[in-house]
């Protein structure tokens, strides 16, 4: 392993690859092999834990199956799968969907088709479909049959719902072939996806029947037996006229007051169904009715998408990129008691909620959401709730640098959660990664090289540890199972030892010593704000604890179980530190030799801000020019861990 840390030659290498993690890939990659080999992999679940392409495998498995009727029962799946993105804005993740789509459509279609022209009698519904409805082309029927059939979405901007519609219509008019000499240049009209792309607060209103059932228990007994007939009624009524309006509009009508009389007819019954709700939720608002429909924008999942939430027991596929909104703030003017998450202060916690109450009993659910999720104590009702309902977690982890997610976004640190959902009692299985850092030319293989590990016995209840790989599991284990006192290290204000952190920025190293940093604004000698004290008992070395925090092991439990951002005293507490190590001579020694070159190493920086008008002269450390003596510290650490050298070698 003497090359271990060096460039990977070309001929093995991806992009900026060491060996280390060359072999990891190879090794990876066997295993994979040996469990399909071994018949370990036989169900989606599968395909997501150990990473491999479900598109291509679909794809394959419908291009080769001799089975018509596996293609007859795909090719129904396939046009009845609900796609949702709650939060949709202009229509990104839609239009994402119906890119994975479309060659499926296609190639269903060939496959039936193939089977036609050996048996008649094969898809002759299907085909008839395409043949006698459709005037452009296949491409165009298959985008058609997608927006209508597939792809639904909600924001509460109305001008992003039309960019959204703008969007999917463009793609649909892009692979129009016309025909001067037809009627109407041979185009079909482009389908009226009103009811699909919708406008209202995806968090205000009745989500479930379950909800509005919630909703009259109170209050008097008779008028919400009336009120929950007439909702009935009325949701019965928008049931049958939404199914006549998608009927007319796949079934390509030339009969345009047909049309216009099925969309009316729709209109005006949800508008119907949405006032005797809307009157409901209001009940005693303190604002007038019309102020209130306004500022809140209710939104009925119950009454808007009613043939799906009832009829389906909610979407097949929720996918998104809600809005990272703290509230209460003078953005969010609006209450969601009803909500479990109410108190989580993000509406991302919130729409994570809705996301799960809207989705079907066996349904999948994926946000990209801020990396807090994994570890803010204050995300737990919404971490708990997808526990509760899941029966597999995943959540993928990374940073914003070098590499990021979203170059247009200036700073995101991110998790991307898939949910499987399950109404089964038992808890979920939570599988994680690490936290993916990438320079911008390794961004195509990012998701591909993505690992996946099983942390479910290291989640507590908000806590959604970042590991990718087995050995990171046995550390932890070793970590958490080691004796150790670590409050007793930890003295009271009279104690003349200390040990001094920043509590943010945390970056690739942290900067963790045994001395405070000064810094003089105008000639007056100020403390540094962001650094924090722990005293230290006198019973105990500064030096050396504060050598154990700097270590890579403290830095690596730091990543795994923190918002890598954040440094807490809470955590650094938590922190388990055995009394053989404090007292072991080479941890001071070793403690002395680092901050000592970290002080050897620091530059004095003299600035002045034009702004304020202040002269600030501060020290500037540089932690990495020291990793050699942090290495040397993790050798001296790993006896008191136990680990072993692999172990010991994979923390350096």
């Amino acid at each position: 392993r003497s090359q271990w840390n060096t460039k990977t030659s070309e001929e093995f290498a991806l992009p900026t690859e060491i060996w280390r993690e060359t072999i990891e890939r190879f090794k990876r990659c066997d295993e994979v092999i040996d469990s399909i080999s071994n018949g370990k992999i036989h169900e989606i679940n599968d395909f997501i834990t150990y990473n491999l392409d479900i598109r291509t495998f679909v794809y394959d498995l419908l291009s080769h199956t001799p089975d018509s009727d596996f293609i007859k029962h795909f090719y129904y799946a396939l046009q009845n799968v609900t796609v949702l993105d709650p939060t949709c804005g202009s229509g990104a993740f839609l239009f994402a969907a119906m890119n994975i789509l479309e060659p499926l459509y296609e190639i269903c279609i060939d496959r039936m088709q193939e089977f036609h022209s050996k048996d008649s009698r094969l898809f002759a519904s299907e085909l008839a479909e395409i043949s006698n409805k459709y005037r452009s082309n296949i491409q165009y029927f298959i985008f058609k049959s997608i927006i209508l059939r597939n792809l639904y979405g909600v924001d509460i901007m109305v001008e992003a719902t039309e960019i959204a519609k703008l969007r999917l219509f463009l793609k649909m008019v892009a692979v129009v072939e016309v025909d001067r000499r037809a009627d109407n240049l041979g185009l079909d009209p482009l389908p009226d996806i009103d009811f699909n792309i919708r406008c209202g607060n995806t968090l205000v209103g009745y989500a479930t029947e379950e909800e509005l059932e919630n909703d009259l228990t109170y209050g008097d007994m008779f008028a919400n037996l009336e009120f929950k007939e007439a909702v009935e009624n009325e949701m019965k009524c928008v049931s049958e006229s939404y199914e006549s309006f998608r009927r007319i509009q796949l079934n390509q009508s030339e009969d345009m007051t047909a049309y216009k009389q099925a969309k009316g007819d729709l209109k005006l019954r949800l508008s119907s169904l949405n006032e005797l709700l809307n009157r409901r939720l209001y009940g005693t608002a303190q604002i007038e009715y019309t102020d209130w429909l306004k500022s809140h924008q209710p939104f009925h999942w119950l009454a808007e998408f009613y043939q799906i939430i009832k009829g389906n027991g909610g979407f097949d596929v929720i996918i998104g990129n809600p809005p990272y909104v703290e509230y209460p703030s003078k953005d969010v003017q609006y209450k969601f008691d009803s909500l479990a998450t109410s108190q989580c202060g993000n509406l991302y916690g919130c729409c994570t909620e809705r996301g799960i109450k809207i989705s079907q009993p066996n349904g999948r659910f994926s946000f990209i959401v801020p990396v807090a999720i994994t570890c803010s104590k204050r995300m737990e009702d919404a971490i708990e709730l997808l526990k509760r309902t899941s029966s597999a977690l995943y959540f993928a982890n990374f940073d914003d640098r070098p590499g990021k997610l979203f170059e247009m976004i200036q700073h995101l640190r991110a998790t991307i959660f898939i949910a499987h959902k399950s109404d089964s009692k038992q808890s979920a299985t939570i599988f994680a990664t690490k936290y993916n850092r990438w320079y911008t030319e390794c961004r195509s293989l990012l998701f591909d090289s993505l690992c996946y590990t099983d942390v479910t016995k290291f989640s507590t209840s908000f806590i959604i540890p970042k590991m990718s790989y087995p050995i990171e599991c046995q550390i932890n284990d070793k970590l958490h199972r080691i004796k150790y006192i670590t409050a007793n290290y930890y003295g009271g204000r009279s104690s003349n030892e200390s040990v001094y952190f920043r509590a943010a920025g945390g970056g690739y190293f942290l900067l963790i010593k045994n001395q405070k940093s000064i810094t003089f604004i105008n000639g007056v000698l100020e403390d540094v704000k962001a650094e924090k004290e722990i005293k230290i008992d006198d019973a105990y070395n500064n030096t050396s604890i504060g050598a154990i925090l700097s270590s890579t092991l403290f830095y690596w439990n730091y990543i795994a179980y923190t918002d890598c951002r954040n440094l807490t005293r809470g955590f650094i507490d938590n922190f388990p530190i055995p009394l053989s190590a404090v007292e072991d001579e080479k941890t001071v020694n070793n403690g002395n030799a680092l901050f000592a070159d970290f002080e050897a190493n620091k530059r004095t920086k003299d600035t002045y801000y034009q702004s304020t008008g202040r002269n600030v002269v501060y020290d500037e450390y540089y932690p990495k020019l020291s990793k050699h003596y942090v290495d040397n510290f993790d050798i001296t650490l790993a006896k008191h861990y136990c680990f072993t050298k692999e172990e010991l070698d994979f923390i350096i």
